[in-house]
This record gives C-alpha cells, sequence and structure tokens, in this order.
C-alpha cells in the first residue's frame, strides 16, 4: 500500500519536485546581500535559466514598477495602469504557471513588493491595490478529465524565498475515490529539519491545531538534499484548510528553530470550487 502511494505521489507530484534533483540554487543566504529587488530577481531566474521572452518581460515590468516606485518625484497614480497590469500579470503566475520556480519568484516578489509598497502612500492612489492581497494568496489548480491538482506555496520573507518554502498538496485522478495530500517541505540553506510542526490558525491567531512530525508518514527520500515531504490524512488536511485561515511551518535547522507563515485558507473554499472532485470530498466530510 505504501509502495503505491509513493510511486503515485511521484508522478503526479514530478511536474512540482523534479527540479530539486537537478537544479542549481543560486546562492546561499549567507552570501546574499539586500540589494535591489528586481536584481535579486534577475540572478534567481538566471540560476534557473529561466531567459524567454515573457517572463523576462514581466521581470522587467517589475524592474520598472520599482523604479517608479524609488523616485519620490512620480505620480503613482498616473502610471497605475502600468503597476496594475504587473500585479494582474504576476498573480496569474501564481495561479497558473506551469514552471514552479517562476511561480515562487513571483510569490517572493508579491511579498517583497506589498511590504514595500505598502509603506508609501502614493500605492494606494492605484485602482488595484485593494484587491492585490487577494490577488497573491491564491492557489494553482488543475482540473481536467485525468486529474485535480491544488498547490499553494507558503513562503518566509521574500529574501529567504531561495532556500526556504512549502508547498501544500491535495490531488485526484480521475479513478480516485481518495484524495492525496501532503506538505513538501524544503530547506537548500543548512539541509536539516527537525521536530517539523505545521499550526493552523485562525483570523485572530487562535491555534486550530497542530501537526507533529512523528504524528503523519514522512518521506524522507530526499531528506539529503534538504527536502521532506509529510503525507498527511487528506480528510484531516482539507477539513484544517477549510477551517483556519493561516500554516505555520517550524522546524529544527542548525541554527534553531525557524518558521514560515501562510495563508492558504483565505481562498481554498473558493478556490475548490474549480475541482469538482475535491469539492464532493470536502463537502462529504463531517463539519
Amino acid at each position: 500500500m505504501k509502495q503505491r502511494i509513493f510511486t503515485k505521489f511521484a508522478i503526479i507530484l514530478l511536474c512540482i519536485v523534479a527540479y530539486l534533483a537537478c537544479a542549481t540554487p543560486p546562492k546561499t543566504a549567507e552570501e546574499t546581500k539586500q540589494v535591489r529587488w528586481p536584481n535579486f530577481l534577475r540572478d534567481w531566474a538566471a540560476g534557473y535559466d529561466i531567459n524567454d521572452s515573457q517572463r523576462v518581460s514581466l521581470i522587467n515590468l517589475i524592474d520598472s514598477v520599482y523604479y517608479l516606485f524609488e523616485d519620490s518625484t512620480q505620480s503613482v497614480e498616473a502610471h497605475s495602469g502600468q503597476v496594475c497590469r504587473m500585479i494582474d500579470r504576476m498573480a496569474d503566475v501564481i495561479a497558473n504557471d506551469s514552471v514552479f520556480e517562476f511561480t515562487l519568484m513571483m510569490r517572493a516578489t508579491a511579498s517583497n513588493f506589498l511590504f514595500q509598497a505598502s509603506q508609501d502612500d502614493r500605492f494606494y492612489q492605484c485602482n488595484c491595490s485593494g484587491e492585490s492581497i487577494s490577488r497573491f494568496v491564491e492557489w494553482q489548480t488543475v482540473s481536467s478529465t485525468d486529474i485535480e491538482l491544488m498547490c499553494y506555496t507558503i513562503i518566509p520573507t521574500s529574501w529567504q524565498a531561495p532556500w526556504h518554502f512549502a508547498n501544500v498538496i491535495l490531488t485526484a485522478g480521475k479513478d480516485d475515490e481518495e484524495p492525496l495530500s501532503s506538505i513538501v517541505i524544503t530547506n537548500y540553506e543548512d539541509i536539516r529539519m527537525e521536530s517539523i510542526q505545521i499550526t493552523f490558525y485562525d483570523s485572530v491567531n487562535t491555534v486550530l491545531d497542530v501537526v507533529y512530525e512523528n504524528e503523519v508518514y514522512v518521506d524522507s527520500t530526499n531528506a539529503a538534499g534538504g527536502v521532506k515531504t509529510l503525507l498527511m490524512p487528506y480528510k484531516y488536511l482539507m477539513y484544517a484548510l477549510s477551517q483556519s485561515l493561516f500554516v505555520d511551518v517550524t522546524y529544527k535547522t542548525k541554527e534553531g528553530w525557524y518558521s514560515m507563515k501562510g495563508s492558504p485558507g483565505a481562498s481554498f473554499k473558493e478556490q475548490i470550487n474549480d475541482c469538482p472532485h475535491l469539492k464532493r470530498v470536502l463537502d462529504g466530510l463531517p463539519h
């Protein structure tokens, strides 16, 4: 049974984790200096040979928007269309792009941009400022006759995203009565991940539940490369996501405890409607 699960798991998630074995990570966190974010982003993309015209054009657009905000004499309101176009394109990548590395880069860019822009009153003159946060907390969903997949990537601060992230995944094939659910956690910085804890919070940061590493089945096949997969009961994970707003992933590294928090619950109940099989399973759970 376990062998069947892991074989199926590997096939379905190949598009998400295959790069872990062959890609060369960027510089270590210790080597990185907080330069202009667009410059950091370009180096990050170059490290994964992301150089096609469409993705490069988005990086160029991001660069131009950052220059706009860096110049205090500029009217952001007059360039609202440019800012909103960047937000739309980034959100589209997060929800739909097939290259996982680039979706990770855009989630990190969204975090970095919102942190910077929220401190600038000019940002609130943009037509899209109010909806920007909701656009950046979307799941990536795939629904076809053969498979349904939902994936949400939790990252820490933007600057740490190349080395620390966690993918919350729900998937089901057309003949599967039960979905497969997991959380794939990556630590490229110092590889070590021990005593993993997954904490679910509501909108006022009340702890709803905590899952400990020793309570679930852990695939440590790639642990030497900084990747662990927690295979969680789908009934539990789907219910927890439907009831919570935030998920905190915490583990011990060589330097001590590390924590990263995301909000997959913000759009989970809405976006699961895009996956009819998964939606039927969720609707059948006791509430």
